[in-house]
C-alpha cells in the first residue's frame, strides 16, 4: 500500500491501493481514480484554511470572530452529515464496519473540536477599544484540521472499497449468467 500525501500536507487524501500511482489497481483490470476523494475534500480544505490563515494578531473585532465562529461551525455540521452517511456504510458492510465506524468517531471529535476552539462565547476579554483580545489555540486548530482530514479521508476510501466490490460483484454476476447462457 502507498500513499501520497494529500491537501496540507496531510498523508493518505491520495492514499492508493495495489501498484497504479493514480488509483486503485485491482487483478481484474479494473482501475478506479481516487479523484473523487479529493474533489470531495476541497470544501473542507477551503473551510479549514480560512479556519487557520486568519490573521495572527490577537485583538479581533466582533465581526471577525463571528465569522471565524461561523466556519468552525459550519465545518462541524457538515461533519456531522458526513458521519451519518458514514456510519450508514458501515451498519451496510460489515466487513469494514469497525475501520469506518473508528474514522467517523475521529472526525467527529475533531469537528467537534474545531467548533469548540472557534467559539466566541466562552471569550470574556473585551478591551477599552471595544476589541476582544484572545489567544486562539492555532496548533489544536491545526491538529484537529489533520485528524479530520484524515479520518475524512480514511472514510471516503473505505467507500470507494465499497463501491469497487460491488462493481466487482455486479461484473463477476453478470460474466456468470452471459457463461451459464453461452454454454
Amino acid at each position: 500500500m502507498a500513499a501520497s500525501p494529500g491537501p496540507a500536507g496531510v498523508g493518505g487524501a491520495g492514499a492508493v491501493y495495489g501498484s497504479g500511482s493514480s488509483g486503485f489497481a485491482l487483478d481484474s483490470g479494473l482501475e478506479i481514480k481516487t479523484r473523487s476523494v479529493e474533489q470531495t475534500l476541497l470544501p473542507l480544505v477551503s473551510q479549514i484554511t480560512t479556519l487557520i490563515n486568519h490573521k495572527d494578531n490577537t485583538k479581533k473585532s466582533d465581526k471577525t470572530l463571528q465569522a471565524i465562529q461561523r466556519v468552525g461551525q459550519a465545518v462541524n455540521l457538515a461533519v456531522g452529515r458526513f458521519v451519518k452517511v458514514g456510519e450508514a456504510i458501515a451498519n451496510e458492510n460489515w466487513d469494514l464496519k469497525e475501520e469506518i465506524n473508528i474514522a467517523c468517531i475521529e472526525a467527529k471529535q475533531a469537528g467537534e473540536t474545531i467548533a469548540a476552539l472557534t467559539d466566541i462565547t466562552n471569550l470574556n476579554h473585551l478591551e477599552s477599544d471595544g476589541q476582544i483580545t484572545i489567544f486562539t489555540d492555532k496548533t489544536g486548530v491545526i491538529k484537529a484540521a489533520r485528524l479530520l482530514l484524515s479520518s475524512v479521508t480514511k472514510v471516503l476510501l473505505l467507500a470507494d472499497r465499497v463501491v469497487i466490490k460491488q462493481i466487482i460483484t455486479s461484473r463477476n454476476k453478470r460474466l456468470t449468467i452471459y457463461n451459464l447462457r453461452h454454454s
